[in-house]
């Protein structure tokens, strides 16, 4: 079995702090609230008929094939 120093103990404690604080601020992120203004654009596109959207295929063929 390893011997492992106090010091290295800590910073590896350290370093598994800063990831979990890390992960706990993009949970955070992850649960706030819509803008308004996200919500009335989401709205606003929803009332568009469908025809005005670009296609998945159009998309693609426009971009993975260079055309």
């Amino acid at each position: 079995m390893e011997t492992i120093s106090l010091e290295k103990l800590n910073n590896n404690i350290s370093s598994l702090r800063e990831i979990v604080e890390k992960m706990s601020e993009v949970i955070l992120e992850d649960s706030l609230e819509i803008s308004d203004e996200v919500i009335m654009e989401i709205e606003e596109s929803r009332k568009r008929p469908v025809e005005s959207f670009v296609s998945q295929e159009d998309v693609e063929a426009e971009f993975l094939n260079g055309n």
